[in-house]
């Protein structure tokens, strides 16, 4: 690490009295250069962060209402760890998978977004690879999805993602990328699972998440409801062309099916993603993941790590269109010029806010 670089490091743990209890607690380990030992703060309300709080912080999200809460809960005693510090590399767990520590605003203060440069790992220790990683030459092309034919009534169509899709294409092509698009009815599964490791994917479609207690008897998306219950991975994932079929239960059952409609987080993992440094999941909720006792998150997130891509954009809410086609146009511009993605990220955030 640099003099103006920390880790902080969050880590969930499980309340236990002879058994796992409901109760959890959240330790923040922040480690810094020539630190001999990580310094440590416990927050102890962690039910509440993942129930009251974390409830709060969405609604005001969604209906843009003043939080005054959200930073002291979430952040408060972070802050104290990394006074003085730019850069942060962030390992969430638990609830903080489910928020955006950017977006916190302190009192009469400014966001975190104003204040540090974030980096969000999997895992702290994917910063040794981030840090040894040689710049690589850049191929530059891009595999793009969107718009699909999702062939019935049981998913809503999402025509701002046509647009998106030209938007980005233009962007991409004008600064010398080649471009390869899927939409309509070949914004299939098959498709997507034939791609192989493009420098850039971009996919625009609904993404869903199901809790534990939201899988009937029916199952969830195509999936047999006893594996899905126990397997956060089988609960996650994009929907893409003829989703509408499997959602109405006219599917081949289970994991059988090769082009269902349904992308599962566990068959994400299989995609081959060697060599992809940015995959952009701009549709609702792509981000949410299980918070299971011990096992942090588990969702698309993971599945595309693990299929090799490097990097990850995704949206934690329903996000309104326009304003997703203008961070993704500055997001895109900046990008394609050269500027790291990181950098190109911001910008286009600090961009939209001062809009």
């Amino acid at each position: 690490l640099s003099d103006t670089e920390a880790v902080v490091d969050i880590i969930r743990l499980q309340g236990f009295d002879e058994q796992l209890v409901k109760d959890s607690k959240y330790v923040v380990m922040v480690v810094k250069k020539g630190d001999a030992l990580p310094a440590m703060a416990v927050i102890d309300n962690g039910s509440q962060l993942e129930t009251r709080y974390s409830k709060f912080y969405k609604n005001s999200i969604l209906q843009r209402t003043p939080d005054g809460y959200s930073y002291d809960q979430y952040w408060g005693k972070i802050d104290p760890l990394v006074a003085g510090k730019k850069t942060i590399y962030f390992s969430p767990d638990g609830i903080y998978n489910q928020i955006n520590v950017n977006t916190l605003k302190k009192e009469g203060g400014d966001y975190v977004l104003g204040r540090y440069d974030l980096v969000v790992l999997g895992n702290s220790k994917d910063l040794l690879e981030i840090k040894a990683k040689k710049p690589a030459s850049v191929k530059k092309d891009a595999f793009l999805l969107g718009f699909p034919n999702y062939g019935g009534n049981a998913v809503a169509a999402l025509p701002g993602t046509k647009v998106e899709l030209e938007a980005v294409s233009k962007i991409l092509k004008s600064n010398g990328y080649t471009v390869s698009t899927l939409s309509g009815a070949e914004a299939s599964e098959k498709n997507l699972k034939a791609v192989k490791g493009p420098q850039l994917m971009h996919i625009a479609t609904h993404g869903y998440f199901l809790a534990d207690g939201d899988v009937g008897s029916g199952g969830a998306a195509g999936v047999n409801a006893e594996n899905a219950k126990g397997n956060p991975l089988l609960r996650s994932g994009l929907l893409l062309a003829g989703a509408s079929r499997t959602l109405s239960g006219h599917a081949i059952p289970d994991l059988q099916s090769n082009d269902n409609g349904v992308l599962t987080a566990y068959e994400a993992m299989n995609l081959s993603l060697e060599g992809t440094d940015l995959i952009i999941l701009s549709a609702c909720e792509t981000g949410l993941g299980d918070v299971r006792a011990g096992e942090g998150v588990y969702g698309l997130q993971r599945a595309f790590q693990v299929a090799g891509a490097r990097a990850l954009i995704m949206s934690l809410w329903k996000v309104d269109d326009t304003a997703t086609q203008l961070l993704m146009t500055n997001f895109y511009t900046y990008w394609a010029k050269g500027s790291p993605k990181l950098k190109a990220f911001k910008q286009a955030q600090l961009q939209l806010m001062a809009q």
